[in-house]
């Protein structure tokens, strides 16, 4: 009988394996689900039944059901502890399957241990931020999926200098050895360059990691780039081209059943249509959103969700509403431990808070916006490029610093603006010879993934690339606090404080520099 219910078993596990490699994880789940009932009864095919537990978790980790994907591998560790000879060799694979659904949580501690724990199994080496590991032979594929994983934990958590690294090691590797699987190293890499002011490098990158994706049939890989790619345009005013990527990824991810791209596709055209003024529209996209992101347990992607239908609110009257939810994100994004975008949900909480005018909304908007700017400002001081340090300010620095400096001068505080102009005016200073360096210089890329176009044919490719890595390694430190009286009365002193305490994040070097 057990060897009848085994070649079913067999059959089951191959037919879904097949769905899913065709881009129909919820066809596969309920074959593997099938599968895993089937063997269960029947202790000989533990093995067997295993395997379809773990197959059935993927999937349901890919169609966004985190929960049930994370509690059934954290089964399948606990039998791998109890049995480590025989089902030592799962592990690896488990725990990268495991991280994914855990980063999709905001789990992220948890995750990178899991991703540890996992390179340290391969290689003995349990480094997240090494040079990459040798991953010639049968470790190969784990490595690299490992490797991927653990630079996207790195951008979930917007540690941008560490994401940057933690890329490029991850897109090296995948070039070196793999690369057909090169599209989601890829996308990381345009992913940072976004979100760090890149626009030409993101788009130029993300073109190829769609056409990467496509090439190897990664269907949700393709989604997910497109949707990074509509983030692109829609930033930089091409909404037409953005909304047309978002309907693409539609007509995929609907039918395939991945209910996190489809919801953060539903939101981006959610914020397309209320940029064209059709507030209506945007709400009914933003519940539509909701109501498939909510069961997901993907509590980051929820809770910017949730920041988007609080602009909806605001515009459409409902300014309780808006507040009590922008304060439900920031107080999430917190528990997260995301510092930084919870200055950025303050930033969108004063910004609607300024357009009411009234006297006692602009102060709660001045008390959120300026330690909020000071901190979205201080990320800048951690990325090591020059040319990197400016996009930063000039995208993301300089709208909050001014939405900071227009609260100070409507709520006539006199005093406040003369620091914020005093703290603006100071230099940045070169990091002294005695004080903290990286722990590694940063990399360069790998060859044919610049971060700046290539020149023309004058011969001044070399010099181009040694002037970027000079660049590159020039490390600069925190401003200093400045001192306004020989008393040792400190410019902000109180807002750099309070940004410090909320976000998690030293917006000011210890130092003092007086300013006579």
């Amino acid at each position: 009988m057990s060897e009848q219910v085994s070649r079913t078993v067999t059959a089951l596990v191959a037919a879904g394996i097949e769905r899913f490699e065709a881009g129909a994880p919820r066809a596969a789940h309920d074959l593997f689900d099938r599968a895993a009932r089937a063997a269960e009864p029947y202790p000989a095919l533990a093995d067997q039944y295993l395997q379809a537990l773990i197959n059935r978790a993927a999937a349901a980790g890919h169609l966004g059901d985190h929960p049930a994907a994370i509690a059934t591998f954290e089964e399948v560790l606990a039998r791998c502890a109890a049995e480590p000879e025989r089902l030592g060799g799962l592990r690896p694979a488990v725990l990268i399957n495991l991280a994914q659904s855990l980063l999709a949580t905001g789990a992220f501690e948890a995750a990178e241990s899991a991703l540890t724990d996992c390179r340290t199994l391969l290689t003995g080496d349990g480094t997240g931020d090494g040079d990459g590991d040798d991953t010639a032979g049968d470790n190969a594929e784990p490595l690299m999926a490992a490797l991927v994983a653990l630079s996207t934990v790195a951008v979930q958590r917007e540690e941008w200098e560490r994401a940057e690294r933690l890329t490029l090691v991850a897109l090296e590797t995948v070039t070196r050895l793999r690369p057909d699987l090169v599209g989601r190293a890829l996308m990381n890499v345009a992913t940072v360059a976004l979100a760090t002011g890149r626009h030409g490098p993101a788009e130029d990158l993300a073109e190829q990691a769609l056409a990467a994706c496509e090439a190897g049939g990664e269907q949700a890989g393709a989604a997910d780039v497109r949707i990074v790619l509509a983030q692109l345009m829609a930033a930089t005013g091409r909404p037409e081209q953005a909304e047309a990527l978002l309907h693409t990824v539609l007509a995929h991810t609907g039918t395939a059943g991945l209910t996190e791209r489809t919801s953060h596709a539903l939101e981006l055209l959610g914020t397309l249509a209320a940029a064209r003024g059709e507030p209506a529209r945007a709400e009914e996209l933003y519940a539509r959103a909701h109501a498939l992101l909510e069961p997901s347990g993907a509590t980051p992607a929820l809770t910017v969700l949730t920041v988007r239908r609080a602009e909806a609110a605001w515009r459409a009257g409902r300014t309780e509403e808006a507040d009590g939810l922008l304060s439900h994100a920031a107080d999430t994004f917190a528990a997260l431990g995301l510092g930084l975008r919870r200055a950025q949900t303050h930033l969108v909480h004063a910004a609607l808070l300024e357009h009411s005018g009234a006297p006692r909304d602009l102060a709660r908007a001045l008390d959120l916006a300026v330690p909020a700017a000071l901190t979205v400002d201080a990320v800048r001081y951690g990325l090591t490029a020059g040319r990197r340090r400016e996009r930063w300010r000039r995208a993301v620095a300089e709208p909050a610093l001014a939405l900071a400096f227009r609260l100070a001068a409507r709520t006539r505080d006199a005093r406040l603006v003369a620091q914020l102009i005093e703290v603006q005016c100071a230099t940045t200073p070169v990091l002294r010879e005695d004080g903290p360096v990286p722990a590694e210089p940063a990399r360069p890329a790998p060859a044919g993934f610049l971060d700046e176009p290539p020149p023309g044919p004058d011969g001044t490719l070399g010099a181009a690339l040694a002037g970027a890595e000079a660049a590159a390694v020039l490390p600069v430190a925190p401003p200093p606090r400045l001192l306004l009286t020989p008393a040792g009365e400190v410019a902000l002193a109180d807002r750099i404080a309070l940004a410090e305490q909320r976000y998690g994040v030293p917006v000011r070097d210890e130092r003092q520099v007086p300013t006579w």
